[in-house]
């Protein structure tokens, strides 16, 4: 009588484990659903907006009508210059980019490229040791910006109107990538885009240090980069 009971309940013990392994089989199984399905939902969340393909208008840069310049203290130590500012600029921009003008403006697909073997201040000396030493411009001779989004366009637009608003985009230089913010200013008149775009810049976040002319010209890690472009269809 002893050994039948013993033998119940042991088959009653089994029952026991199977249904609950039954249980937490069906759980589990459900929790890993769920977990896919909101990893599925937060993939796609974060998924890239198609740019609209219709009513955009593709905009050139006019490389003659266009230039590009940096701004950046420089301390010229030896000739009492302590707010001096080393300004070097070049023509040598290409790109493009598209835009819709209606009642709903965009900005979108900004692509450009800029020569910074070309660019020039008011010293060959400074000029070069930029390029061989900062930019290092034999092994990174461009540096180039593609738009992602933009912020602040009005909600309508008048050929002629000036509006501003800001441009974000992945800026690459010296064979590093940092997102960017731009503040633009510009208007459409025509088929011709005539505008501003700056930003600040720090040389360390681009893998460069501030040049330092043996410790008689040396420069602040900011930079205002600047963009005076104008563009047509």
């Amino acid at each position: 009588m002893r050994i039948r009971n013993i033998l119940l309940a042991a088959v009653g013990l089994v029952i026991v484990l199977v249904a609950a392994a039954l249980l937490y089989t069906s759980h589990f199984a459900n929790t890993t659903a769920q977990t896919q399905a909101h990893t599925a939902a937060g993939a796609a969340t974060v998924s890239n907006t198609p740019i609209p393909t219709t009513g955009l208008q593709t905009f050139t840069i006019v490389p003659a009508q266009t230039t590009a310049s940096y701004s950046v203290y420089e301390n010229l130590v030896f000739e009492n210059k302590p707010n001096n500012d080393a300004i070097g600029t070049t023509h040598s921009v290409s790109g493009s980019f598209k835009i819709r003008s209606d009642s709903s403006p965009l900005v979108a697909n900004m692509n450009l490229q800029i020569d910074l073997r070309t660019l020039q201040s008011d010293s060959q000396r400074r000029d070069h040791f930029i390029q061989q030493n900062t930019l290092q411009t034999d092994t990174y001779p461009y540096a180039t910006f593609v738009s992602v989004n933009t912020q602040g366009l009005p909600a309508s637009y008048s050929n002629g109107q000036t509006v501003q608003f800001q441009i974000i985009g992945n800026l690459t230089m010296h064979g590093k990538t940092n997102k960017e913010v731009f503040a633009v200013q510009g208007k459409v008149v025509g088929n011709t885009i005539t505008g501003t775009a700056t930003s600040t810049i720090y040389m360390t976040d681009f893998g460069m240090q501030p040049p330092n002319l043996a410790n008689i010209a040396i420069s602040q890690n900011k930079v205002t980069i600047t963009l005076n472009f104008t563009a047509q269809a």
